[in-house]
Order: C-alpha cells, then sequence, then structure tokens
C-alpha cells in the first residue's frame, strides 16, 4: 500500500480500492493484527467512493477469522474511502463524547430549572391576565419539552449505575407496552404489537429501569418505523443462562446507508427527537454484559437484546 495511504490507527483505515491491498489493523488497545481484503471489499471501497454512501463489507485476518467493516467515502479525497470495523467507535469515541454530553447536560439542567422556576412565578403572578399568563404557560411547555430531551441526553452521558433485581422478563416487557400504550396521544394512529413467550422464561437478574428505557426506545423506533405504524412483534426467549428480548416490525427495513450510520449517537435523528434511542438502548444492554443487533430485513427490522439471566455475567 501507498505510504501516505497506509498511515492509520485504531482501526481506521484510508484505502485506495485496488485487489492486492494488504493492511495492518490496530485495535482501540493498540495491538496490531495483519490481514488481508475478503474480495467483496475492494469492490465496496470503489462503490463508496463511486456513490458517496456506505457499504458493508469483511476484512480476513491472517488466522482465517472474519470482521465486519462499513466502508465509507473519503471527504476530500476523490476515488478513496474509509473502513472502519463495526463497533469500534464504541470503545474509542464513546466514553470522550458521553462525557461531552454528560457535562452540557447538567450545566443546561440547571439553567432549564431556573428558566422553569421563574416562568412558573410569572405565571402565577399574572392572574387574571389571561394573555400575559399564556406567554408563561407556554414558556413552561417548552421547559418539559427541553428537560425530556436533557433526561435522554443524561441516559446517554451518564455511566450506568446498575441495581439488579429479581424479574420475571415477560411481565417487564407487558408492563412497558400497558404504559407505552397509556401514554400515546388519544389522536395517534392504531397501533398492533403482539407480545410472543415461552411458557416459562424463568426469572432474571437485572436492573429493571435501565431494560425498559432500552426497550422504550427500541420500540417506540419500531412504532415509528412506518407511517401508519407497522404491526410490532415483541417475543421474549431464553436459552440456557442467555434471555434475548426480540423487537419485530414489518415496516419496510432500513436502507444500508442508514444502518451504517445507526451505530453512531445523533447520526440519524427525527424530527423532534434525540436521536440517541438506540444509543441509549445499546449502552443498557452493554452494561448488563449483553448485546444489541440490528437487522435490517425486505419484510422489516428485527432488533434483538441479547443478555445473561444476571447482570455483568460474561
Amino acid at each position: 500500500m501507498d505510504s501516505a495511504v497506509d498511515r492509520f490507527v485504531n482501526g481506521i483505515l484510508l484505502l485506495a480500492p485496488g485487489p492486492d491491498a494488504v493492511l495492518h489493523l490496530h485495535s482501540a488497545a493498540g495491538a496490531e493484527r495483519a490481514g488481508t481484503l475478503t474480495p467483496e471489499l475492494p469492490d465496496a471501497l470503489a462503490e463508496a467512493a463511486r456513490t458517496g454512501r456506505s457499504q458493508r463489507a469483511c476484512l480476513r485476518d491472517l488466522d482465517g477469522g472474519e470482521r465486519e467493516l462499513w466502508v465509507f467515502p473519503a471527504p476530500g479525497l476523490p476515488g478513496q474511502a474509509l473502513a472502519v470495523e463495526t463497533g469500534l467507535e464504541q470503545s474509542i469515541l464513546a466514553p470522550a463524547v458521553e462525557n461531552l454530553v454528560n457535562q452540557i447536560a447538567h450545566d443546561v439542567r440547571n439553567h432549564a430549572f431556573t428558566i422553569g422556576l421563574q416562568a412558573e412565578m410569572g405565571s402565577r403572578r399574572a392572574g387574571e391576565t389571561s394573555e400575559l399568563k399564556g406567554y408563561f404557560d407556554a414558556v413552561l411547555r417548552h421547559v418539559d419539552a427541553l428537560k425530556h430531551y436533557l433526561e435522554q441526553l443524561l441516559l446517554f452521558g451518564r455511566v450506568p449505575n446498575l441495581s439488579p433485581a429479581r424479574l420475571d422478563p415477560v411481565l417487564l416487557v407487558r408492563d412497558l407496552l400497558h404504559r407505552y400504550q397509556f401514554t400515546r396521544p388519544a389522536d395517534a394512529p392504531p397501533l398492533s404489537v403482539r407480545l410472543e413467550a415461552e411458557p416459562h422464561p424463568g426469572t432474571v437478574w437485572w436492573d429493571g429501569r435501565a431494560v425498559t428505557a432500552a426497550l422504550a426506545a427500541v420500540l417506540d423506533n419500531a412504532v415509528r418505523s412506518a407511517d401508519p405504524p407497522p404491526h410490532v412483534t415483541i417475543r421474549v426467549a431464553r436459552r440456557g443462562d442467555r434471555v434475548a428480548v426480540e423487537v419485530r416490525d414489518d415496516g419496510g427495513g432500513i436502507g444500508s446507508e442508514v444502518l451504517a450510520r445507526l451505530a453512531v449517537p445523533m447520526a440519524v435523528r427525527r424530527a423532534g427527537g434525540a436521536g440517541l434511542g438506540l444509543a441509549i438502548a445499546r449502552k443498557m444492554v452493554s452494561a448488563h454484559g449483553g448485546r444489541l443487533t440490528i437487522e435490517s430485513l425486505d419484510t422489516g427490522t428485527v432488533v434483538r437484546l441479547d443478555m445473561p439471566t444476571e447482570a455483568g455475567a460474561a
């Protein structure tokens, strides 16, 4: 490889498409592993550079193992592309980004509290002056929306502090569905959600609030994946010492260019959303020693939360 192209660290590489490329993949810890490109990777690099859209490919280690990569066009470098090992961005960027988000959210929350307090006092003192009171009430509504947004930021920015307890995973999901249905606006389109579970999945040792936050984010994404809301199925299944909670919708699926960006917090956002739902879900699942995976099919999207029955177990 060209020396100018060979300069990379932490699994982020700049490659010129070519059939004979060989590379050395650096891990976040600094370890280096040599590897060769699978046949489709040069094509993926060329396609990414040509179309400006991300592509999926693999790197084959010299020991025969494969690592999944996302290939992106390289900004400002025509004909070249970036190949990023899937999941590596979490170990490199996540701690710094989370700390920054946490600090900003704390500072803004203090300001939001002061603004809300002053607006409440103004609303009371406005008395019968309906026009003036309406202005203060409008401020309070915006402050409430800001507080909800800050809650999402803090969930993403804080280090999870789990308090595991003995839970029934099926009851946990059922309670979430009841609350979700109850909080939907009265004029929202009808929603069809079905819960499927094995007869006796047993109990788990999880942090109920953390897992509920993760599932709520995934469920909300599933419901909003198509208009009108698609049919959603939540399945709870136990396999040995692990329990998987699978959320499946029959929406239109996720395009490859969007799927690649889902790993990056706030890269994919809906109107009025923080773009942190999946990042929060992944964080809560990882804190339990589990894994969150996303699979896009022609028939919809499947998000799977796979966790040990005891939080933190390997």
